[in-house]
């Protein structure tokens, strides 16, 4: 894995690296202060994961991330002071985000989720879905993951990064996104193992949510919860699936629960970060 770190701070840039020194299949290939100099980076280096800080002294990380192309966005921790700024860089398209300063197991543990959640290797890729093939020649040229869903008497190709969910009835599914509703005959059995790559996860029979569209969460109580997306749609888990919810989004309270009014608290979690209203029994 060929990493590219961007900070102002050579101190913070000499830390990543050091992070990174430290697994055997991570190499550096670039450096950059600004984000001038990251996005030209990010175009002649290619690299397969870039560390960018949120806070550089031409632009923000979020200016960066929007001026990359989707593919490269899709390859990027956001590395920031503030923890709230986690929604945003998802909606920017960042794959995670590591809160300053960063140790070495929260360094592990994002790099464990990007590798999870990047695009599967062409061999895998058609084990999974037919639509992801690779080039000839070319084993890192491949298609994008691509669905097809129907509106209105058209079908339209869609992109699952940018679907909301996934909500089943009977033989067909249809797909949310961004409040527009496509359906198509499929099985959600069948896209519960190829959305899985993308940052899907199953959160009732008939749903399946992807984790950066979350806003918030809300324990309900019995191993269920409330998610608000930032669509403003709000979905509901199971509670036999609290183990799958727990596995991408580990939610840990940071202080035991005080008797009284709701307190809001913060959480963290594998896939996203976000504030979490706990509250009741």
């Amino acid at each position: 894995m060929n990493l590219l770190i961007v900070d102002d701070e050579p101190a913070a840039r000499v830390g990543l690296i050091r992070l990174c020194e430290r697994a055997p299949d991570m190499h550096v290939v670039g450096e950059a202060g600004t984000g001038a100099k990251a996005i030209e980076a990010v175009e002649s280096l290619r690299p397969d994961l870039t560390l960018l800080d949120a806070d550089l002294p031409d632009m923000s990380g979020f200016d960066v991330l929007r001026a990359l192309r989707r593919r490269h966005q899709r390859r990027t921790i956001l590395v920031t002071a503030n923890a709230q700024d986690a929604p945003g860089a998802f909606a920017a398209g960042a794959i995670d985000y590591l809160v300053k300063p960063v140790n070495e197991a929260a360094f592990s543990d994002s790099i464990l989720r990007a590798r999870a959640r990047g695009m599967p290797r062409p061999a895998e890729a058609r084990r999974l879905h037919p639509a992801m093939t690779a080039a000839p020649g070319d084993s890192d040229a491949r298609r994008p993951l691509l669905l097809v869903g129907e509106r209105e008497h058209r079908l339209y190709p869609l992109d699952p990064y940018q679907i909301d969910y996934v909500e089943s009835a009977g033989n067909y599914v249809t797909y949310h996104l961004a409040g527009v509703e496509y359906i198509a005959r499929e099985s959600i059995k069948r896209l519960d193992a190829v959305l899985a790559p993308a940052g899907f996860v199953r959160i009732e029979r008939s749903l399946l949510l992807n984790v950066r569209a979350i806003a918030y969460a809300q324990p309900i109580g019995h191993g269920s919860f409330a998610f608000t997306l930032v669509s403003g749609a709000r979905l509901h888990s199971g509670h036999v699936y609290r183990d799958t919810i727990l596995a991408a989004l580990p939610l840990r309270r940071r202080v035991p629960p005080r008797p009284g009014p709701p307190a809001e608290m913060s959480v963290s979690a594998t896939a996203i970060g976000y504030r979490v209203v706990i509250g009741g029994p």
